[in-house]
């Protein structure tokens, strides 16, 4: 739409040039960048995923994602001081483990599941050792970074 006022607009600034008998100076048409609303296509379909990431999974997983569910579990989220947050995050397949970082206590492993039915991901159990232990399966456990296998 803003093409469409232009370009009259510009033949119009052309034409009063070319009246009269004087020399008027020229003046470039001035143009205005379209404004995102404009510019960009309405987004339509789901959401896109991270780079890498399959729509039946969740991986890859980052820190925000993550804490998020951590925060969605009250009892785990009471039991497990998360300090300045959650670093060394692992993701295979729909399980994710990450450490908390807090102060003066030592350091818990939370394990994570991404539920494809709601498309999130839910914080599973935490501690200190034993996370994945009869929760997450043994090939993928073989593969997720502090499960301690």
């Amino acid at each position: 739409m803003l093409k469409k006022l232009i370009l009259p607009l510009a033949v119009a600034g052309m034409l009063t040039g070319c009246s009269g008998g004087g020399s008027t100076p020229s003046i470039a048409p001035t143009t205005l960048a379209p404004s995102p609303e404009e510019s960009l296509p309405p987004q339509t379909g789901p959401a896109p995923t991270k780079p890498g990431a399959s729509p039946q999974a969740g991986c890859p997983v980052d820190s925000a994602t993550l804490e998020k569910a951590f925060n969605a579990n009250a009892k785990l989220s009471s039991d497990i001081v998360l300090g300045a947050g959650l670093t060394d995050i692992s993701c295979v397949q729909d399980y994710a483990t990450a450490k908390a970082q807090p102060a003066n206590v030592d350091p818990a492993t939370v394990l994570f599941h991404y539920d494809a039915t709601q498309k999130m991901w839910v914080a599973l159990t935490g501690g200190t050792d034993g996370v994945c232990d009869n929760v997450v399966p043994q090939a993928i456990k073989a593969e997720l970074k502090n499960c301690g296998v």
